[in-house]
């Protein structure tokens, strides 16, 4: 017999964001879908398709899986979500790391520097591993999934977590994102030295477009990673997987 997964107001929402999040990468992908038949579709395999095609179609089975774990409501005894949770953690991993492979990737052509190339690659292993490491320790208070709530702030109830399979995350988190902005924020400064060291005085319509378009990225990417520190640190602990998408 089934048994019915604690939900609440953060949880609901959590879940509504993320569902939302699916369909807002359906969305984009139909919209951009003639550009890349276009542009990439009929070009040779080489290392920058290869990154490209992991981080446009790798988030449909990452942000997919979330959204089956968020569509979740009841819980059936004996059965555990940590391997599916484990996987679905890969599976948005190995994006973020694909997008910020191209990342990389447009530095790379705008410098031409085999050196600084080494070095952005040796950097974001070490963020990696280093948000790998201290996301797995309990440095920052309700770091696990059973997490206290409270009621009418005096009665304390630990939430029922059956198997892992609750929609809800840890706040250690925060050290991902923390290690994104981070990375995000070396990358920008280095693109805005090269714009106005190297191409300060020769700057056409495509390396308008270039540039622009990288910087717009990446200042969505670093609201967004601040969006999830803040509310990973400070909501409440049921409100802490709205960004998990």
């Amino acid at each position: 017999m089934s048994t019915a997964l604690y939900v609440d107001a953060g949880i609901q929402a959590s879940k509504y964001c993320n569902v939302g999040t699916f369909a807002v990468l359906v969305f984009d992908y139909c919209i951009t879908l003639e550009a890349e038949s276009q542009w990439v579709w009929h070009r040779k395999w080489t290392l920058v398709r290869f990154i490209f095609t992991i981080s446009r179609y790798l988030p449909f089975f990452g942000i997919g899986m979330t959204f089956v774990a968020a569509l979740r409501t009841q819980y059936y005894p004996g059965e555990s979500c940590i391997g599916y949770g484990q996987a679905s953690t890969v599976l948005h991993t190995v994006s973020v790391v694909a997008a910020e492979g191209l990342l990389i990737t447009r530095i790379y052509a705008s410098w031409n520097s085999k050196r600084l190339l080494t070095f952005l690659l040796i950097f974001s292993v070490i963020c990696l591993v280093t948000a790998y490491i201290f996301s797995d320790t309990s440095l920052v208070p309700n770091s696990t999934n059973t997490s206290p709530i409270y009621i009418s702030n005096t009665i304390r109830v630990e939430i029922p977590n059956p198997g892992d399979c609750l929609f809800l995350s840890g706040r250690n988190n925060v050290f991902n994102y923390a290690a994104l902005l981070l990375y995000e924020l070396v990358l920008s400064c280095l693109m805005l030295f090269i714009r106005f060291k190297r191409y300060k005085h020769t700057v056409g319509l495509l390396q308008r477009t270039f540039f622009h378009d990288t910087m717009k990225y990446m200042i969505c990417i670093t609201i967004m990673s601040l969006f999830s520190i803040f509310l990973t640190m400070f909501a409440p602990a049921t409100w802490v997987s709205i960004s998990d998408s």
